[in-house]
Protein backbone atom coordinates (compact mmCIF):
# COMPACT_ATOMS: atom_id res chain seq x y z
CA UNK A 1 0.00 0.00 0.00
CA UNK A 2 3.08 2.57 1.09
CA UNK A 3 4.46 1.25 -2.41
CA UNK A 4 1.35 2.29 -4.42
CA UNK A 5 0.73 5.59 -2.53
CA UNK A 6 4.47 6.79 -3.03
CA UNK A 7 3.90 6.15 -7.33
CA UNK A 8 0.51 8.09 -7.31
CA UNK A 9 2.60 11.08 -5.86
CA UNK A 10 5.37 10.64 -8.04
CA UNK A 11 3.06 10.32 -10.98
CA UNK A 12 1.25 13.20 -10.33
CA UNK A 13 4.03 15.36 -9.86
CA UNK A 14 5.92 14.04 -13.05
CA UNK A 15 2.18 15.11 -14.91
CA UNK A 16 2.48 18.57 -12.87
CA UNK A 17 -0.47 17.88 -11.27
CA UNK A 18 1.56 19.17 -7.80
CA UNK A 19 4.43 21.01 -8.86
CA UNK A 20 5.11 24.70 -7.25
CA UNK A 21 7.32 27.00 -8.49
CA UNK A 22 7.21 29.31 -5.60
CA UNK A 23 8.32 28.00 -2.29
CA UNK A 24 6.22 26.13 0.20
CA UNK A 25 6.90 25.76 4.11
CA UNK A 26 8.47 22.10 4.91
CA UNK A 27 5.25 21.09 7.42
CA UNK A 28 6.60 17.53 7.82
CA UNK A 29 9.73 15.50 7.43
CA UNK A 30 9.23 12.04 6.83
CA UNK A 31 12.59 9.53 6.87
CA UNK A 32 11.72 5.73 6.00
CA UNK A 33 13.86 2.63 5.52
CA UNK A 34 16.65 3.68 8.11
CA UNK A 35 18.10 0.69 9.62
CA UNK A 36 21.29 1.92 11.54
CA UNK A 37 21.64 5.78 10.79
CA UNK A 38 19.03 7.30 12.87
CA UNK A 39 16.37 9.83 12.01
CA UNK A 40 17.96 13.20 13.42
CA UNK A 41 21.09 12.22 11.43
CA UNK A 42 19.72 11.95 8.45
CA UNK A 43 18.02 15.25 8.38
CA UNK A 44 20.94 17.00 9.75
CA UNK A 45 22.91 15.77 6.65
CA UNK A 46 19.92 16.51 4.10
CA UNK A 47 20.69 20.10 5.57
CA UNK A 48 17.01 20.79 5.97
CA UNK A 49 14.13 21.12 8.92
CA UNK A 50 10.56 21.77 9.66
CA UNK A 51 9.60 25.29 9.08
CA UNK A 52 12.64 25.67 6.06
CA UNK A 53 11.27 26.67 2.60
CA UNK A 54 11.00 23.76 0.22
CA UNK A 55 10.48 24.02 -3.90
CA UNK A 56 10.19 21.94 -6.32
CA UNK A 57 14.02 21.69 -7.64
CA UNK A 58 15.38 20.91 -4.27
CA UNK A 59 14.18 17.11 -4.55
CA UNK A 60 17.59 16.90 -6.57
CA UNK A 61 20.09 19.06 -4.11
CA UNK A 62 18.67 16.82 -0.68
CA UNK A 63 19.41 13.37 -2.66
CA UNK A 64 22.40 14.58 -3.87
CA UNK A 65 23.81 15.73 0.00
CA UNK A 66 22.21 12.13 1.44
CA UNK A 67 24.17 10.33 -1.74
CA UNK A 68 27.21 12.43 -1.50
CA UNK A 69 27.24 11.20 2.59
CA UNK A 70 28.34 7.76 1.11
CA UNK A 71 26.48 6.07 4.53
CA UNK A 72 23.19 5.05 1.40
CA UNK A 73 23.43 2.81 -0.77
CA UNK A 74 19.80 3.84 -2.11
CA UNK A 75 18.10 6.88 -1.97
CA UNK A 76 15.40 8.37 -2.96
CA UNK A 77 13.49 12.03 -1.63
CA UNK A 78 9.73 13.23 -2.64
CA UNK A 79 6.99 15.22 -1.45
CA UNK A 80 3.32 15.65 -1.35
CA UNK A 81 1.19 18.89 -0.48
CA UNK A 82 -0.33 18.85 3.50
CA UNK A 83 -2.29 21.76 4.40
CA UNK A 84 -0.06 24.94 4.73
CA UNK A 85 2.79 23.48 3.14
CA UNK A 86 4.92 20.26 1.90
CA UNK A 87 6.41 17.06 3.19
CA UNK A 88 8.88 15.76 2.19
CA UNK A 89 9.67 11.78 2.54
CA UNK A 90 13.27 10.90 2.40
CA UNK A 91 13.51 6.99 1.92
CA UNK A 92 17.28 5.72 2.79
CA UNK A 93 18.94 2.38 3.01
CA UNK A 94 22.08 2.46 4.83
CA UNK A 95 25.08 0.69 3.26
CA UNK A 96 27.34 -1.95 5.21
CA UNK A 97 29.15 0.73 7.01
CA UNK A 98 32.02 -1.38 8.60
CA UNK A 99 34.89 -3.81 7.62
CA UNK A 100 37.42 -5.53 8.84
CA UNK A 101 40.24 -6.45 6.77
CA UNK A 102 43.73 -7.32 6.05
CA UNK A 103 45.82 -5.20 3.79
CA UNK A 104 48.85 -5.69 2.01
CA UNK A 105 50.68 -2.97 -0.43
CA UNK A 106 53.95 -2.82 -2.48
CA UNK A 107 55.57 0.09 -2.82
CA UNK A 108 59.11 1.34 -3.53
CA UNK A 109 61.29 0.93 -0.70
CA UNK A 110 58.12 -0.04 1.38
CA UNK A 111 56.45 -3.74 1.63
CA UNK A 112 54.24 -4.84 4.12
CA UNK A 113 50.55 -5.42 5.50
CA UNK A 114 48.34 -4.94 8.34
CA UNK A 115 44.78 -5.20 9.71
CA UNK A 116 42.29 -2.68 10.45
CA UNK A 117 38.59 -1.78 11.50
CA UNK A 118 36.53 1.14 9.96
CA UNK A 119 33.46 2.05 11.02
CA UNK A 120 32.14 5.08 8.65
CA UNK A 121 28.74 5.32 11.12
CA UNK A 122 29.34 4.82 14.27
CA UNK A 123 26.20 4.97 16.49
CA UNK A 124 24.08 5.78 13.37
CA UNK A 125 25.47 9.28 14.09
CA UNK A 126 27.52 9.62 10.87
CA UNK A 127 30.21 9.34 12.57
CA UNK A 128 33.76 7.89 11.54
CA UNK A 129 36.38 5.71 13.40
CA UNK A 130 39.49 3.58 12.04
CA UNK A 131 41.78 1.95 13.83
CA UNK A 132 44.40 0.55 11.81
CA UNK A 133 48.21 -1.40 12.45
CA UNK A 134 50.48 -2.47 10.04
CA UNK A 135 54.16 -4.05 9.89
CA UNK A 136 56.14 -3.03 6.76
CA UNK A 137 60.21 -2.94 5.57
CA UNK A 138 59.72 0.92 5.42
CA UNK A 139 56.51 2.37 7.85
CA UNK A 140 55.18 0.18 10.80
CA UNK A 141 52.51 2.04 12.39
CA UNK A 142 49.06 2.21 14.52
CA UNK A 143 46.66 5.07 13.55
CA UNK A 144 43.58 5.83 14.92
CA UNK A 145 40.93 8.26 14.48
CA UNK A 146 37.92 9.34 15.78
CA UNK A 147 35.36 11.47 13.61
CA UNK A 148 32.61 13.30 15.17
CA UNK A 149 30.87 15.53 12.05
CA UNK A 150 28.32 16.81 14.70
CA UNK A 151 28.53 17.71 18.03
CA UNK A 152 25.16 17.41 19.70
CA UNK A 153 23.32 17.56 16.33
CA UNK A 154 24.91 21.52 16.56
CA UNK A 155 26.98 22.99 14.08
CA UNK A 156 30.49 21.98 15.87
CA UNK A 157 32.25 19.06 14.93
CA UNK A 158 35.64 17.60 16.58
CA UNK A 159 38.33 14.95 15.97
CA UNK A 160 40.60 12.58 17.79
CA UNK A 161 43.69 10.92 16.33
CA UNK A 162 46.83 9.27 16.98
CA UNK A 163 50.07 8.46 14.82
CA UNK A 164 52.69 5.81 15.89
CA UNK A 165 55.26 5.07 14.15
CA UNK A 166 58.56 3.48 13.94
CA UNK A 167 59.67 4.17 9.94
CA UNK A 168 62.68 3.61 8.11
CA UNK A 169 63.59 6.96 6.35
CA UNK A 170 65.82 7.61 3.23
CA UNK A 171 67.18 10.22 2.43
CA UNK A 172 68.55 11.24 -1.02
CA UNK A 173 71.16 14.21 -2.78
CA UNK A 174 69.46 16.79 -4.34
CA UNK A 175 68.74 16.72 -7.74
CA UNK A 176 71.36 18.72 -9.48
CA UNK A 177 69.40 18.46 -13.28
CA UNK A 178 65.97 18.20 -14.98
CA UNK A 179 66.63 14.66 -15.36
CA UNK A 180 68.51 13.80 -12.39
CA UNK A 181 67.13 10.70 -10.60
CA UNK A 182 69.05 11.37 -7.12
CA UNK A 183 70.52 8.29 -5.18
CA UNK A 184 70.09 7.78 -1.60
CA UNK A 185 72.46 8.94 0.65
CA UNK A 186 71.40 8.65 4.67
CA UNK A 187 69.15 6.04 6.38
CA UNK A 188 67.60 6.42 9.17
CA UNK A 189 64.18 5.25 11.67
CA UNK A 190 62.21 7.95 12.97
CA UNK A 191 60.46 7.07 15.98
CA UNK A 192 57.15 8.69 15.79
CA UNK A 193 54.56 9.01 18.50
CA UNK A 194 51.47 11.65 17.82
CA UNK A 195 48.31 12.39 19.31
CA UNK A 196 46.30 15.46 18.11
CA UNK A 197 42.99 17.03 18.92
CA UNK A 198 40.58 18.95 16.51
CA UNK A 199 37.30 21.69 16.83
CA UNK A 200 35.63 23.52 14.43
CA UNK A 201 32.43 24.67 13.11
CA UNK A 202 30.66 25.42 10.12
CA UNK A 203 30.25 28.43 9.57
CA UNK A 204 27.40 27.95 6.34
CA UNK A 205 27.17 24.95 3.87
CA UNK A 206 30.70 23.68 2.82
CA UNK A 207 32.66 26.34 4.67
CA UNK A 208 34.37 25.63 7.69
CA UNK A 209 36.70 27.04 10.21
CA UNK A 210 38.97 24.86 12.81
CA UNK A 211 41.73 24.86 15.57
CA UNK A 212 43.97 21.70 15.90
CA UNK A 213 46.30 21.05 18.62
CA UNK A 214 48.75 17.98 18.33
CA UNK A 215 52.00 16.73 20.45
CA UNK A 216 54.80 14.24 19.35
CA UNK A 217 57.47 12.91 20.49
CA UNK A 218 60.33 12.24 18.10
CA UNK A 219 63.61 10.62 18.09
CA UNK A 220 65.78 8.73 15.49
CA UNK A 221 67.86 5.51 15.88
CA UNK A 222 70.00 3.08 13.67
CA UNK A 223 71.26 6.41 11.66
CA UNK A 224 74.09 5.04 9.47
CA UNK A 225 75.11 5.45 5.32
CA UNK A 226 72.92 4.09 2.55
CA UNK A 227 74.08 1.02 0.44
CA UNK A 228 76.35 2.50 -2.56
CA UNK A 229 76.75 6.03 -0.80
CA UNK A 230 79.62 7.44 0.13
CA UNK A 231 80.82 9.28 3.55
CA UNK A 232 81.53 12.81 1.26
CA UNK A 233 78.13 12.35 -0.12
CA UNK A 234 77.45 13.38 3.38
CA UNK A 235 79.87 16.37 3.60
CA UNK A 236 83.25 17.40 4.31
CA UNK A 237 84.45 16.34 7.79
CA UNK A 238 81.64 13.61 8.90
CA UNK A 239 82.81 11.12 10.76
CA UNK A 240 81.84 7.11 9.87
CA UNK A 241 81.77 6.62 13.08
CA UNK A 242 79.21 8.89 13.86
CA UNK A 243 77.06 9.86 11.18
CA UNK A 244 74.29 13.11 12.38
CA UNK A 245 70.96 12.23 12.68
CA UNK A 246 68.33 14.31 9.98
CA UNK A 247 67.39 16.79 12.61
CA UNK A 248 66.87 17.66 16.46
CA UNK A 249 64.90 15.23 18.65
CA UNK A 250 62.54 16.20 21.11
CA UNK A 251 58.76 17.13 21.31
CA UNK A 252 56.99 18.79 18.41
CA UNK A 253 54.06 20.51 19.77
CA UNK A 254 51.88 22.42 17.17
CA UNK A 255 48.86 24.64 16.58
CA UNK A 256 46.84 25.00 13.34
CA UNK A 257 44.49 26.58 11.67
CA UNK A 258 42.33 25.57 8.38
CA UNK A 259 39.80 27.04 6.44
CA UNK A 260 38.26 24.67 4.13
CA UNK A 261 35.52 25.77 1.60
CA UNK A 262 33.91 22.16 0.25
CA UNK A 263 31.53 22.52 -2.04
CA UNK A 264 32.05 18.75 -3.27
CA UNK A 265 29.45 16.16 -4.48
CA UNK A 266 30.24 11.78 -4.39
CA UNK A 267 27.51 10.32 -6.85
CA UNK A 268 28.34 6.83 -6.08
CA UNK A 269 32.15 6.96 -7.03
CA UNK A 270 31.61 9.48 -9.34
CA UNK A 271 33.13 13.22 -7.81
CA UNK A 272 31.84 16.81 -8.44
CA UNK A 273 32.16 20.41 -7.10
CA UNK A 274 35.24 22.23 -5.66
CA UNK A 275 37.58 22.18 -2.41
CA UNK A 276 39.91 25.25 -1.37
CA UNK A 277 41.65 24.86 2.01
CA UNK A 278 43.68 27.21 3.75
CA UNK A 279 46.05 26.33 6.62
CA UNK A 280 48.60 27.89 8.80
CA UNK A 281 50.22 25.73 11.31
CA UNK A 282 53.26 26.73 14.10
CA UNK A 283 55.59 25.33 16.65
CA UNK A 284 54.33 26.09 20.35
CA UNK A 285 57.47 26.28 22.49
CA UNK A 286 55.46 27.99 24.90
CA UNK A 287 53.35 24.64 25.35
CA UNK A 288 57.10 22.47 25.33
CA UNK A 289 57.62 22.36 22.02
CA UNK A 290 61.46 21.88 20.99
CA UNK A 291 60.80 23.01 17.77
CA UNK A 292 60.23 27.00 16.06
CA UNK A 293 58.70 26.42 12.76
CA UNK A 294 55.78 27.60 10.48
CA UNK A 295 54.19 26.65 7.68
CA UNK A 296 51.59 27.61 5.36
CA UNK A 297 49.56 26.18 2.72
CA UNK A 298 46.78 25.96 0.09
CA UNK A 299 44.65 23.41 -1.70
CA UNK A 300 42.14 23.71 -4.52
CA UNK A 301 40.53 20.99 -5.72
CA UNK A 302 38.06 20.33 -8.97
CA UNK A 303 35.88 17.53 -9.90
CA UNK A 304 34.29 17.86 -13.37
CA UNK A 305 31.39 14.25 -14.17
CA UNK A 306 31.71 13.67 -17.48
CA UNK A 307 29.38 11.45 -19.99
CA UNK A 308 27.42 10.67 -16.60
CA UNK A 309 30.04 7.86 -14.83
CA UNK A 310 33.62 9.48 -15.95
CA UNK A 311 35.44 11.51 -14.14
CA UNK A 312 37.87 14.32 -14.64
CA UNK A 313 39.92 15.31 -11.21
CA UNK A 314 42.17 18.60 -10.64
CA UNK A 315 44.42 19.00 -7.44
CA UNK A 316 46.71 21.93 -7.20
CA UNK A 317 48.65 22.49 -3.83
CA UNK A 318 51.35 25.06 -2.49
CA UNK A 319 52.88 25.11 0.72
CA UNK A 320 55.72 27.14 2.34
CA UNK A 321 57.79 26.65 5.65
CA UNK A 322 60.06 28.17 8.04
CA UNK A 323 63.03 26.48 9.76
CA UNK A 324 60.91 23.04 8.99
CA UNK A 325 62.31 20.32 11.35
CA UNK A 326 62.80 16.91 9.55
CA UNK A 327 59.40 15.15 10.33
CA UNK A 328 57.44 18.01 9.16
CA UNK A 329 59.04 19.02 5.83
CA UNK A 330 56.97 18.18 2.53
CA UNK A 331 57.98 15.39 0.90
CA UNK A 332 57.61 14.23 -3.12
CA UNK A 333 57.53 11.09 -4.26
CA UNK A 334 55.47 7.60 -3.99
CA UNK A 335 51.79 8.02 -3.77
CA UNK A 336 52.30 11.59 -3.80
CA UNK A 337 54.10 11.41 -6.96
CA UNK A 338 53.74 8.01 -8.57
CA UNK A 339 56.73 7.14 -11.05
CA UNK A 340 59.57 7.90 -8.12
CA UNK A 341 60.50 6.11 -4.84
CA UNK A 342 58.50 7.27 -1.55
CA UNK A 343 59.88 11.14 -0.07
CA UNK A 344 62.49 10.83 -3.03
CA UNK A 345 62.42 14.72 -2.61
CA UNK A 346 62.28 16.90 0.24
CA UNK A 347 61.73 20.78 0.89
CA UNK A 348 60.23 23.08 2.43
CA UNK A 349 58.35 24.80 -0.52
CA UNK A 350 56.46 22.34 -2.97
CA UNK A 351 54.15 23.16 -5.59
CA UNK A 352 52.32 20.03 -7.07
CA UNK A 353 49.71 19.20 -9.69
CA UNK A 354 47.47 16.10 -10.13
CA UNK A 355 45.16 15.88 -13.16
CA UNK A 356 43.62 12.05 -13.03
CA UNK A 357 40.84 11.30 -15.64
CA UNK A 358 38.50 7.97 -14.32
CA UNK A 359 35.62 6.06 -15.91
CA UNK A 360 34.42 3.28 -15.47
CA UNK A 361 35.31 -0.59 -16.36
CA UNK A 362 32.56 -2.86 -15.82
CA UNK A 363 30.47 -4.07 -12.75
CA UNK A 364 28.86 -7.19 -10.97
CA UNK A 365 26.35 -7.25 -8.76
CA UNK A 366 27.47 -4.12 -6.91
CA UNK A 367 30.92 -4.58 -7.62
CA UNK A 368 32.93 -1.79 -10.04
CA UNK A 369 36.08 -1.53 -11.25
CA UNK A 370 37.08 2.04 -12.42
CA UNK A 371 40.35 3.01 -15.04
CA UNK A 372 42.00 5.79 -14.61
CA UNK A 373 45.02 7.84 -15.99
CA UNK A 374 47.07 10.39 -14.83
CA UNK A 375 49.34 13.07 -14.20
CA UNK A 376 51.66 13.86 -11.64
CA UNK A 377 53.73 17.30 -11.67
CA UNK A 378 55.61 18.67 -8.24
CA UNK A 379 58.85 20.99 -8.07
CA UNK A 380 60.47 20.49 -4.20
CA UNK A 381 62.70 22.35 -2.78
CA UNK A 382 64.59 23.54 -0.09
CA UNK A 383 64.75 27.72 0.01
CA UNK A 384 66.49 27.87 2.90
CA UNK A 385 68.68 25.84 4.49
CA UNK A 386 69.82 27.59 7.81
CA UNK A 387 67.56 25.64 10.76
CA UNK A 388 70.35 24.78 13.69
CA UNK A 389 67.45 22.11 14.05
CA UNK A 390 68.05 20.29 11.08
CA UNK A 391 71.24 18.53 9.50
CA UNK A 392 71.19 19.15 5.64
CA UNK A 393 72.43 16.68 3.21
CA UNK A 394 74.87 19.31 0.97
CA UNK A 395 73.69 21.26 -2.02
CA UNK A 396 69.98 21.27 -0.33
CA UNK A 397 68.70 24.49 -1.89
CA UNK A 398 68.46 22.97 -5.26
CA UNK A 399 67.45 25.35 -7.94
CA UNK A 400 66.31 25.72 -11.87
CA UNK A 401 64.93 23.09 -13.58
CA UNK A 402 66.28 20.31 -11.30
CA UNK A 403 63.55 20.16 -8.60
CA UNK A 404 60.71 20.14 -11.62
CA UNK A 405 59.73 16.04 -11.88
CA UNK A 406 56.76 14.52 -13.99
CA UNK A 407 55.03 11.24 -14.22
CA UNK A 408 52.25 9.68 -16.14
CA UNK A 409 50.76 6.99 -15.56
CA UNK A 410 47.29 4.41 -15.49
CA UNK A 411 45.93 2.29 -12.80
CA UNK A 412 42.40 1.27 -11.33
CA UNK A 413 40.27 0.50 -8.19
CA UNK A 414 37.27 -1.58 -6.82
CA UNK A 415 34.71 -0.46 -5.77
CA UNK A 416 31.76 -2.82 -3.85
CA UNK A 417 28.33 -0.29 -3.55
CA UNK A 418 27.35 -1.76 -0.15
CA UNK A 419 30.58 -0.64 1.45
CA UNK A 420 32.09 2.77 1.90
CA UNK A 421 35.78 1.98 0.72
CA UNK A 422 37.69 1.33 -2.03
CA UNK A 423 38.96 -2.18 -1.49
CA UNK A 424 42.07 -2.24 -4.40
CA UNK A 425 44.47 0.21 -6.04
CA UNK A 426 46.63 -0.61 -8.43
CA UNK A 427 48.66 1.99 -10.23
CA UNK A 428 51.65 2.37 -12.71
CA UNK A 429 53.58 4.98 -13.02
CA UNK A 430 56.43 6.33 -15.10
CA UNK A 431 58.91 9.31 -14.17
CA UNK A 432 59.28 11.35 -17.02
CA UNK A 433 62.60 12.51 -15.90
CA UNK A 434 64.19 9.02 -14.84
CA UNK A 435 62.36 6.92 -17.39
CA UNK A 436 61.90 4.52 -14.17
CA UNK A 437 58.52 2.45 -13.76
CA UNK A 438 57.39 2.10 -10.55
CA UNK A 439 54.35 0.35 -9.13
CA UNK A 440 52.18 0.89 -6.48
CA UNK A 441 49.68 -2.08 -5.52
CA UNK A 442 47.26 -1.69 -2.18
CA UNK A 443 44.73 -4.19 -1.15
CA UNK A 444 42.27 -4.11 1.48
CA UNK A 445 41.63 -0.80 3.31
CA UNK A 446 43.52 1.24 0.53
CA UNK A 447 41.88 4.60 1.89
Amino acid sequence: MRLATRYLVLFAFACGLSSRAHAETIKAIIVEDNKKTTTDTVELISQISVGDEWTSDMSTLVKQRLVTSGLFSDVEVFWDPVPGGVRVHMLVKDKHSWVIAPAFYNQPTNTGGGVGFGENNLFGLNQKLLLYGQVATGDSFFIGAWVIPSLFGSRFYSQFDTWLLSGKKHEYESPTSYTSNPHEVRESRMIYLNGGFKLGVELFRGVKIDARIRGARVSYQDVKLAPDATIDQLGPGVDPANIPKPGKEGWDVSNEFTLTIDRRANWYGVSSGHLYQFAYERGVPSLGSDFHYWEASAVAYKAVQILERHNFVLRSEVHYGHHMPFQQEFKTGGTSMRGWRNDQFRGDFKAAATAEYSLPLFTIEGVSFRGLGFWDSAYTTFLSSDNPERSYLPNAEARGLAPFKNSVGVGTRLFIRQVVIPLLGLDFGYGLESGDLQVYLAIGLTD
